[in-house]
């Protein structure tokens, strides 16, 4: 089975919103109503899905962090992205303005496919020769949902 991961870019102003609609509401007849999809969809604009397994951006957001000190999956919102992973069974990144101090470090011809695909195979105990591309095309994804934020802006990664 494959996960989903997509970028949703929202005000900083809609994360209330966010927070009140992590958990689906008990109706009056017992099914559970979800506000979460309605408030991403008013209030956030999608950059779109990676095209990809997002299993793969689960591979490469470590990379990013022990190989090149790059760390998209920490920021001042941890404790919603928690909050969601939670509520909604999935897991959730906030970046910010202050990712923005890698951006020119997430510029893929920094990458080597060969270093990418090693990394993948040893973490994910695989044997995938072509891993490389997936993970160089997770570098341009990331990096274009850390250059859409800015200060009145995040962007929210969603594995699922």
């Amino acid at each position: 089975m494959s996960a989903i991961a997509s970028v949703t870019v929202l005000p900083k102003t809609a994360l209330p919103l966010l927070r009140e609609a992590a958990t689906p509401k008990k109706s009056l007849f017992g099914s559970a109503k979800d506000g979460f999809p309605k408030v991403l969809a008013q209030n956030g604009r999608p950059l779109g899905d990676y095209p990809w397994s997002g299993y793969v951006l689960a591979t490469l957001l470590p990379f990013l962090e022990e190989a090149r000190g790059i760390d998209l999956m920490k920021s001042e919102y941890g404790d919603l992205a928690s909050l969601l992973a939670e509520k909604r069974g999935a897991t959730y990144f906030f970046i910010t303005q202050d990712h923005k101090k890698w951006l020119a470090d997430l510029d893929p011809v920094k990458f080597g496919d060969d270093e990418l695909r090693d990394y993948y195979n040893e973490f994910n105990e695989a044997q995938e020769s072509d891993a490389g591309q997936p993970m160089l095309d997770g570098v341009r994804f990331l990096r274009e949902a850390v250059a859409a934020v800015d200060a009145s802006t995040v962007a929210l990664l969603s594995i699922s």
